[in-house]
C-alpha cells in the first residue's frame, strides 16, 4: 500500500471517531515556533514543549534555518510577520535539533543523488560555479546547530518587519528524549 492510500484509510478511521472540538486558527499562547521536519520531531515536540492544538504556530523547515542569502524574503520571514501582524503573535522560539541531518551537508552526495534520481544538470548548473559546497549552501547546510539557531534568531530580530518587543529565542532539542536546552534567551530589544 502506498503512503497516500494508508494516510486515506487513516483519515477515515479518524474521522469515524468523530470532529474534534473547535480551535481558533489565532495561537492562544501567541507564540510561534520554528523548527525543523525531522520526522523524530512529529509527536515529540508538541507534548516536550507542553502545548495542544491551537495554542501556537509552528513553522517547520529543513534544520529550523533558511539559507544565507534568503534571509530577507526566506517564506520563514515572510510567514512569521503574517503571524505577527495579522495573528497576534507576541514570542518567536526557533528550535533546532541535535544530530540534524541539515549539519554536515555533503553536496557531493546531494548531487549525486540528484543525478541517480534523474534531475537535469542544467536545474542546478547555476551552482555549478561553486561546486558541490554552493548547493549545500543553497540548501541550508550549516555545521552546528547551537550556532545555527543563533544564528536565524539573530536574523529574525534584525529584520526590519519584526517588531523589537517580540522577543526571538534559540533553543536546541534532543530529538531521542525531548530535553530542551535554551541557547539564547532574545528578549525584547
Amino acid at each position: 500500500m502506498a503512503a497516500l492510500d494508508e494516510i486515506l484509510a487513516a483519515n477515515r478511521e479518524f474521522l469515524g471517531r468523530g470532529a474534534p472540538p473547535p480551535a481558533s486558527h489565532l495561537p492562544r499562547r501567541r507564540t510561534a515556533v520554528i523548527t525543523c521536519m525531522d520526522t523524530r520531531l512529529v509527536g515529540l515536540l508538541e507534548p516536550a514543549l507542553g502545548i495542544a492544538r491551537g495554542e501556537v504556530i509552528e513553522l517547520r523547515v529543513a534544520g529550523a534555518t533558511f539559507a544565507a542569502d534568503e534571509e530577507f524574503d526566506s517564506d520563514v520571514i515572510r510567514s512569521l510577520v503574517g503571524a505577527i501582524h495579522l495573528l497576534g503573535v507576541r514570542e518567536v522560539l526557533v528550535i533546532g535539533h541535535l544530530r540534524c541531518g541539515m549539519s554536515h551537508v555533503d553536496g557531493n552526495a546531494l548531487v549525486s543523488s540528484m543525478q541517480a534520481l534523474g534531475v537535469d544538470p542544467a536545474a542546478y548548473a547555476a551552482y555549478r560555479t561553486g561546486g558541490p559546497a554552493a548547493l549545500a549552501a543553497w540548501i541550508g547546510g550549516f555545521e552546528d546547530v547551537h550556532t545555527n539557531v543563533t544564528r536565524v534568531a539573530d536574523r529574525i530580530r534584525a529584520h526590519p518587519y519584526i517588531p523589537r518587543a517580540v522577543p526571538v529565542h534559540a533553543l536546541v532539542i534532543d530529538p531521542d528524549t525531548g530535553a530542551l536546552e535554551l541557547v539564547d534567551r532574545g528578549e525584547g530589544r
